[in-house]
Order: structure tokens, then sequence, then C-alpha cells
């Protein structure tokens, strides 16, 4: 089993309408919180534990080098600049139905996967040493979900796992330009958490409260969802 059950979005969504894309790009330019986005989903420290997490199970990776692995979608890696891309020092996971696509590039660390289960399936072959990959002896350590939309809601809708998301609220005026969006929050099944509990998460300090940068405001929020598993138990 991949050493955790806990499956991290990762987002910054227009606080009007959940947009999340342009045009299949981002609508703002905002550096630090694309700095906190990569700090975030690079980071190897492991996060401290709520109660939710009693029962996961971590793994020693020993010697084995480890990395984090990114699931997103087609649109989402296509919308990558072919500079940046793959997500450098993170595994990159591509759902997708055309196992080809990343033929002619052939991105180190970058595979396709036909579904979110089946890319949890594969780390867990990753993990365990028997990916058929000489390149893919590694441990994954966190596994973060970066976009777009349907993989996002797909996500969020697995019972199997315990949900983080790690929501940037901004406040955009131009939010009904957005054609790609976050899927609506239900908070009767996703709780919002004190800050002291979003910098447990992420392992390191973030600014609290509203934050400006490029004429824009956002905010730096974090909502759970346990398993359902774990919930009944």
């Amino acid at each position: 089993m991949f050493y955790t059950k806990t499956l991290t979005l990762v987002t910054a969504a227009a606080a009007k309408n959940n947009g999340i894309g342009i045009n299949n790009c981002l609508p703002w330019r905002l550096p630090k919180e694309l700095l906190y986005f990569h700090k975030v989903t690079k980071s190897l420290a492991l996060p401290a534990k709520s109660s939710a997490d009693s029962d996961e199970k971590l793994i020693s990776p020993s010697a084995v080098p480890v990395m984090n692995a990114c699931i997103m979608g087609r649109h989402t890696w296509e919308g990558i600049p072919k500079k940046y891309r793959p997500l450098g020092g993170r595994y990159n996971i591509v759902i997708t139905s055309n196992a080809h696509l990343l033929d002619a590039e052939a991105p180190p660390f970058s595979v396709t996967q036909p579904s979110i289960t089946a890319a949890l399936k594969h780390i867990e072959e990753v993990n365990s040493c028997s990916a058929p990959s000489s390149e893919q002896r590694i441990h994954i350590g966190r596994v973060f979900i970066v976009g777009g939309g349907r993989i996002y809601e797909e996500a969020m809708n697995m019972e199997s796992c315990n949900i983080q998301l790690l929501l940037t609220r901004v406040q955009f005026p131009d939010a009904d330009k957005c054609d790609a969006f976050f899927p609506p929050i239900d908070t009767s099944k996703f709780a919002l958490q004190p800050h002291r509990r979003l910098e447990e998460v992420v392992t390191f300090k973030v600014p609290s409260g509203m934050q400006t940068e490029a004429g824009l405001e956002y905010e730096f929020l974090l909502y759970e969802k346990r398993a359902k598993a774990l919930t009944n138990s």
C-alpha cells in the first residue's frame, strides 16, 4: 500500500464561482501563490497527523529516493508550458485514455493512467518495486491532485481515502470569464480547518488571512474530509 491513505487536492479558484481557468490557462499571474503550489507539492516532510490519520501506515523508504506524485488530467498537462513539464522533482501521472500521449516527449518520471484508481494502483506497484520500468525505482510519498475540474470531482467523491483540499480562494473581478471550474464544496462533508492545521498539513509556515499580490487578494485555506470507511469505524 502506498504510504498514505490521503489524497491532497491543490487549487486556486475564484471566490465568486470557483473558476480555475480561462482557455486552458490560469486566470491570473500570482508568482507567490504559484511558489506555494510548488513548495506544497515538492515537500517531502511528513505532515503532522490529525486524529483522522491515526490508522495510516507509513513506509520507510530507506535509501530509495522519494518523490511526491502529482495526478492531473490531459488538459492540465497540456496547459503546462512545455519548458515546465513534467513538473520537476515530482512524479507526474496524467489521467487519459490515450496511453501513448507521452510517447513523443518521453518525459522522465511521467506516466499515463486511465483513471485515478488506476493511478493509485500504479503508485502501489512503484512503492512495492513491482513497476516494470527500472527508472521507477523510487518511493512515491504524498499524492496530490492538481487538476482539472473533472479529476478534482472524481477525487473528491472517492470514499476510500481521506481528502484534503488546499484551496487558494482568489478575489478575482473577472471571474465570469472563467471557462473551467473547481467543483462545489459540500460543507456537510468537507470541514474548513483552522490555519494551524493547514500549516501542519503543508509542513511549513504559511501567511494567514488575506494576501495581496498583483492587485488581487487571496487567502490560503484547508478543507478536510475523512474516508467513509474510517468515519464509520
